[in-house]
């Protein structure tokens, strides 16, 4: 992808870096906005766990995944895009092409995949759509929620969206004007995070400034993809309150024991052989590894016979986390396990877990 400039020394692009701040505390923010969290998480773990939920209560919960996605999007890109640039799209003063050339570069840097207009027509009545041709999406549903939610932002006009798989790693996806459902209209309320302070002092690149952990992460931008070389699995940058308001959607919807079902379906994804045990084997390097990824401030790991204690501060999708290190304890003994935990108001998540 021409225009895009990597450092020398770690390999990361200069943009993924400029346009992300991480904190001393586990947390990665955006730098032009420090309200707006983002993570660091594996892209193959987000479909697979809406799988594994939709097996566990015999529901399909992909229309709630879509529509809470295209909401959150309308938000997030409401706020980005000023106000004259709408209009100047309005009155098609601004080329909406190049408007959409560049977000789908960004997708590319934060390893959303290949992204390419197929097709658009933008009049301002009802045969308006936008299509587009996804290659390696990082999340289908997520995917639909997001390129609807950017054509509402931009056109101030609510949209549905349809897909349709081309191949097992292609989708066309097209968002065209219609009402929403009465249950997925008005705004979002999205987590907020209260973040405390902390010192897990990342390693730096002395040439960007960017974590030296970073170097591990090899971007391929034509296929939109980012792979970690130590792991060998595809990551993808995101916003977790995002992510956290699928989760409560879903539990508004479906009941209360949503919470449970998520950590348990994380938990049978981590039992499948994804992870693995010797990511956790040791503390530091779990600790520096979480802070990397942005999912918080890891103050304990204790490995005591057949218990794990944890406890995260500033935990981000603390859900995953609990079915992830509860999967890990059951690989390492071989045993089902137990998990109790609490998250604080102040974003302080306290696990337990014992094999049986």
């Amino acid at each position: 992808m021409e225009g895009v400039e990597f450092c020398p020394v770690c390999g990361v692009p200069r943009q993924f870096v400029e346009n992300h701040t991480w904190l001393d505390n586990g947390v990665i923010v955006q730098t032009s906005d420090r309200q707006h969290r983002m993570v660091i998480m594996e892209s193959e773990n987000l479909d697979n766990l809406y799988r594994g939920i939709e097996e566990i209560i015999g529901i399909p919960v992909e229309r709630i995944v879509i529509e809470t996605k295209r909401r959150a999007t309308r938000e997030y890109i409401d706020r980005l895009v000023p106000e004259e640039v709408k209009d100047m799209v309005f009155r098609k003063e601004l080329d909406i092409e190049l408007l959409i050339q560049a977000n789908n570069n960004i997708a590319r840097i934060m390893g959303y995949g290949d992204v390419r207009v197929k097709g658009y027509r933008l009049e301002f009545d009802e045969g308006d759509y936008l299509e587009e041709e996804v290659r390696n999406p990082y999340s289908v549903p997520m995917w639909c929620g997001d390129l609807a939610g950017a054509v509402e932002a931009v056109t101030r006009r609510d949209n549905d969206v349809e897909y349709r798989m081309i191949s097992s790693d292609v989708v066309e996806i097209k968002a065209f004007p219609a009402e929403h459902p009465p249950q997925f209209q008005g705004r979002l309320e999205l987590k907020e995070y209260h973040l405390l302070e902390g010192e897990v002092g990342l390693d730096r690149c002395k040439t960007c400034g960017g974590p030296s952990g970073l170097s591990a992460l090899k971007w391929a931008l034509e296929e939109g993809t980012i792979k970690d070389t130590t792991t060998g699995r595809r990551v993808v940058m995101l916003g977790p309150a995002y992510q956290e308001a699928v989760f409560e959607e879903l539990e508004r919807e479906l009941g209360e024991e949503i919470p449970q079902t998520i950590v348990e379906a994380q938990r049978r994804f981590v039992r499948s052989g994804f992870y693995r045990v010797k990511e956790i084997e040791s503390e530091d390097q779990f600790r520096k590894l979480l802070a990397l990824r942005g999912l918080g401030n890891l103050r304990t790991l204790a490995l005591e016979g057949d218990r794990l204690r944890v406890r995260l501060e500033n935990a981000a999708l603390h859900l995953m986390i609990v079915g992830l290190l509860q999967g890990y304890l059951e690989t390492l003994t071989g045993r089902d396990s137990a998990a109790e935990w609490n998250l604080t108001p102040e974003g302080v998540l306290e696990l337990e877990i014992v094999a049986r």
